[in-house]
């Protein structure tokens, strides 16, 4: 048997100390070098970053990303494309006008971004625009509200910023989250800004360069012209949107409808709602006491005096209390007199109601006195009463003075007789006794003298009388009863040459002028 030789070939690797990577190859000499896109010493290797490397062959807009040494790539947000090629996103064009609303502008600020802005004429955030509305003045309308005779001011029309305000936290700006901004404005008796009123305020030039919250938990702050370092140079509304998150810290914009400011013009007082002017322009207001008014009016037409009572009612440099019978006792009663009238009239000082207690005593135009009274019914209700007359509406007020409206006339006291007036009547006596005594020694001197005359002829018969005697006989003395009745020297007449003061005419000029023209 023969013998045969057999021959084995074995392939030996090297064998490297410390191994080689997974990605890496010994070789001779106890070398180890990384395999094909890989890279290290061998024995750490690491897959080579392809999207270090022209972006691993993407889109400069795409995003490239790498599992192993596998490179992908996706387009950006905003751009749409395969990662190799991209192109931006036009929001505007998705046939939806970008969301926006149907009467607002759809701008493009970026690949996939937009703004919304609502066209001229409406006023919002580009996603809900309404009819822009103008601030009116409310003072156009009905005068406000106020009184005819006050002067209306719209604060809320006047105001800069339409009733849009901005607070700050005491801790400093940015302190306050949408909860504790919402209790700040709730503290100045207002309500946090929505955007439109916000809007309403730039439009009407209000610039702050400060965010704050704003009622639907957006963040925002308005500017009026352009500036790098406040809202790089957007004018209108710099919004930052919807805040999900509610703790951020903010400013606030607060919002408060603004008063009508009502103020009685100059003459009249009141609160401005209310407005009161001088005594005769509240007589003259009031239907129910026009039965009085006629009377003054009266009184004024037919003396002088009675023009200075009317004038005096419209002086606002006096301060006096009128007391105003009510139509329906008046003309039951008597026209009044002049006397009475301003008997009705104290100019001492105005009297409100409280001011007439029992016993109080006022004093009249005329320098008379009306006496203060109270009664209380079973109900222990109080009434008061000025000389008798029950007092039914009290502390009307007017620029000079106060109205009490009473239950009947006030009649002026008589005037009493005074010494003057008797002086005078007894001077007149006196005249009309001269008078008499002056013709009828008249009539007695020229009835002797015809008597004497008689006689003359008679004694020219008679030879025994003696003319020249008869000539130088003394003249008999006539006696006059009265003057010998009456003194030596009439007595010094000491009569007023005035008549009542109601009836005296005095220069005065009428009050009612510039009410009449």
């Amino acid at each position: 048997m023969g013998c045969r030789a057999a021959f084995f070939f074995a392939v030996v690797f090297p064998v490297c100390m410390p191994p080689c990577s997974v990605h890496a190859t010994c070789m001779e000499n106890n070398t180890c070098v990384c395999n094909l896109n890989y890279e290290g010493d061998g024995i750490t290797c690491t897959a080579v970053d392809f999207c270090k490397q022209n972006n691993g062959g993407c889109a400069k807009a795409a995003k490239c990303s790498q599992q192993g040494t596998q490179v992908s790539c996706s387009c950006k947000k905003g751009y749409q494309g395969d990662g190799h090629s991209c192109t931006e996103i036009d929001p505007c064009a998705d046939g939806i006008n970008g969301g926006c609303h149907e009467h607002a502008t759809c701008r493009m600020t970026g690949p996939g971004r937009h703004k919304c802005e609502c066209k001229s004429h409406y006023v919002g955030d580009g996603v809900n625009c309404e009819p822009e509305q103008l601030p009116l003045d409310r003072c156009l309308q009905d005068n406000g509200q106020c009184h005819p005779d006050a002067n209306c001011a719209d604060l809320h029309f006047q105001d800069t910023t339409v009733g849009v305000f901005h607070l700050r936290s005491p801790l400093g700006q940015y302190k306050l989250t949408f909860d504790k901004a919402k209790e700040a404005c709730a503290n100045e008796a207002a309500t946090m800004a929505t955007y439109n009123q916000l809007s309403y305020a730039q439009k009407a030039s209000y610039h702050l360069c400060s965010a704050g919250w704003l009622e639907s938990g957006r963040v925002a702050y308005p500017t009026t012209y352009a500036s790098q370092k406040c809202g790089s140079n957007v004018v209108g509304i710099v919004d930052y949107g919807n805040r999900p998150n509610k703790s951020e810290m903010w400013d606030v914009f607060c919002y408060r409808m603004k008063d009508v400011n009502c103020t009685c013009k100059v003459g009249y007082v009141g609160d401005g709602f209310s407005c009161s002017g001088n005594m005769l322009q509240v007589l003259t207001s009031l239907s129910s006491l026009t039965d009085f008014l006629a009377e003054v009016l009266a009184y004024s037409n037919s003396s002088a005096q009675g023009r200075a009572f009317l004038k005096h009612l419209t002086d606002l440099s006096i301060r006096g209390t009128l007391f105003v019978p009510q139509n329906s006792r008046l003309m039951e009663k008597k026209s009044l007199s002049g006397r009475d009238i301003e008997h009705h009239l104290t100019n001492v000082s105005v009297s409100f109601y409280d001011d007439l207690v029992n016993g109080t005593v006022l004093t009249t135009r005329l320098g008379g006195q009306l006496f203060i009274t109270s009664r209380q019914d079973q109900l222990h209700q109080e009434t008061r009463f000025v000389d008798g007359r029950a007092i039914l509406q009290w502390d009307i007020i007017a620029s000079n003075g106060l109205i009490h409206v009473i239950s009947e006339p006030l009649k002026a006291p008589h005037v009493p007789a005074s010494p003057a007036h008797t002086g005078l009547g007894t001077g007149g006596i006196c005249a009309v006794i001269l008078v008499a005594g002056a013709i009828a020694l008249v009539a007695y001197s020229y009835f002797r003298l015809n008597q004497r005359t008689t006689g003359f002829q008679r004694f020219e018969s008679e030879e025994d009388i003696d003319v020249l005697a008869f000539g130088k006989q003394q003249p008999e003395n006539i006696a006059n009863p009265v003057y010998e009745s009456s003194p030596s020297a009439p007595p010094e007449d000491s009569c007023d040459p005035f008549p009542d003061a109601e009836e005296q005419e005095v220069e005065s000029s009428d009050p009612l002028g510039a009410l009449r023209s």
